[in-house]
């Protein structure tokens, strides 16, 4: 239980800390959003790593509703469960905590209350209070969440129906572009041969900066680093009890040093000596919960074969792979392909596999929606001699004839043009220039 007199001193700073964050850039996925959102009654709940701006981003939505919907600050409930001054809050505090705000704030009678709640699955029982004020239908409620599983196994069947999932990742190359850099684009952008070379060099930055925001203001490893501990720490051991918590670090040290690698359960039970091949997989599923990974499967039309193939690995940003991973090169055709893996998966009606053709080349991913696979992508990032240019355009064709397509794509660094093979398109796109195109 949380004294009254506590619980009303957390409101009034948390509040005032929200109110005065200044100096926000703006995120892609604010376009539009009020437009689809206002009239929701839904709870909007925001998933994604720690550190990826999610409170920030509950102060834009905050500041454009206001502004669209001429609300005050006292129809605001801002509360971070992770304040420290906060242990020992339980269900029963919940109610507490609205009554807090009733006597700091005056809202006008009938007037929509907006709940931003950072943090909010910290607390057991959660769901259910979120259930109760959506029930009341007088309050707009949006929270957020570093865990996938606060959407999927452990959310109980309280909001089922009452909520709407949306997913905050890193900055994009587009956000680094247009709102970090300050750069103006418009769809103009990517044909002005003046503002070419300068998004070149910005992506260059980017491939070895990677988009987490607080870290591209320093680019203090330190502090990438301190992210990685603290993710290991309270969202994976902390949450699910992690005895051997050496094993848990030397398995994602190892991940982060192979992305875009097919790994097997089996081998990387051998490389991290943890024996027990169910540890290892339910360490996999604990680093995929925290966001910090993510997994492409095979794609196959047999679901027995995806299951039982290995996966690929990849990192939710290359600023982890750049600090923390252990590398002898500094290649970076893993990066390359890291960042598009990232650009496919933000569009959520996406699937995206990687692909083995009958002859057993491997494609870099599969891209499906909606039970059709519309496109295959080869990612290389320089393609300085004719066999692995060679190699590219076989797997592709092949890949292509398998499936059915008649276009394909190598991504690459910066060439341009479009190969035909029998009846078969191949189009090699510079990554600047797609990372910056609409889909």
């Amino acid at each position: 239980m949380i004294n009254e007199t506590v619980l009303k001193e957390v409101l009034v700073s948390q509040k005032k800390v929200f109110l005065n964050k200044k100096d926000l850039f703006q995120r892609e996925i604010l376009e539009n959003f009020y437009e689809k959102y206002n009239k929701q009654k839904e709870i909007l709940i925001i998933t994604g790593i720690r550190r990826a701006g999610k409170s920030s981003l509950m102060k834009l939505i905050w500041d454009d509703f206001k502004s669209k919907q001429l609300l005050n600050d006292d129809q605001l409930l801002y509360f971070n469960f992770e304040d420290e001054r906060l242990v020992g809050f339980d269900r029963k505090d919940f109610d507490k905590l609205l009554e807090a705000y009733y006597q700091l704030n005056s809202p006008a009678d009938g007037k929509k209350i907006f709940l931003f709640l950072d943090e909010v699955q910290n607390i057991k029982y959660w769901e259910k209070w979120l259930n109760r004020l959506y029930e009341e239908g007088k309050y707009k409620i949006f929270a957020t969440g570093s865990n996938a599983t606060l959407l999927s196994s452990e959310m109980s069947s309280a909001l089922t129906g009452r909520n709407i999932p949306v997913s905050l990742f890193p900055l994009s190359f587009y956000e680094y572009y247009a709102y970090f850099k300050n750069k103006p684009l418009d769809a103009k952008s990517i044909y002005d041969l003046d503002q070419k070379a300068d998004i070149k060099k910005a992506l260059a930055e980017y491939v070895k900066l990677g988009g987490m925001p607080e870290y591209l203001k320093t680019e203090s490893a330190e502090l990438i680093q301190e992210y990685f501990r603290d993710i290991l720490s309270r969202d994976i051991v902390n949450r699910y009890n992690i005895k051997y918590k050496q094993g848990l670090k030397e398995l994602a040290h190892l991940l982060l040093s192979n992305i875009g690698q097919i790994y097997s359960l089996k081998n990387l039970s051998k490389t991290i000596e943890i024996k027990n091949i169910g540890t290892i997989k339910n360490y996999l599923q604990y680093l995929e919960n925290s966001f910090l990974f993510f997994k492409a499967p095979l794609f196959s039309y047999s679901y027995k074969k995806q299951i039982y193939n290995p996966d690929k690995i990849y990192a939710i940003d290359v600023a982890f792979f750049h600090n923390i991973a252990f590398k002898i090169s500094d290649n970076a055709g893993p990066v390359y392909e890291n960042i598009v893996f990232l650009r496919l998966i933000r569009n959520m009606d996406n699937e995206v596999f990687y692909y083995k053709t009958k002859e057993n080349f491997e494609i870099d991913f599969a891209v499906k929606r909606k039970n059709k696979v519309l496109s295959l992508i080869q990612v290389c990032y320089q393609l300085n001699n004719a066999k692995i240019i060679e190699r590219e355009e076989r797997a592709l064709a092949a890949g292509m004839e398998d499936l059915g397509l008649k276009e394909g794509f190598i991504i690459n660094e910066d060439i341009e043009k479009a190969e035909k093979i029998g009846d078969k398109k191949i189009n090699y796109i510079p990554l600047w220039k797609w990372l910056l195109m609409k889909e």
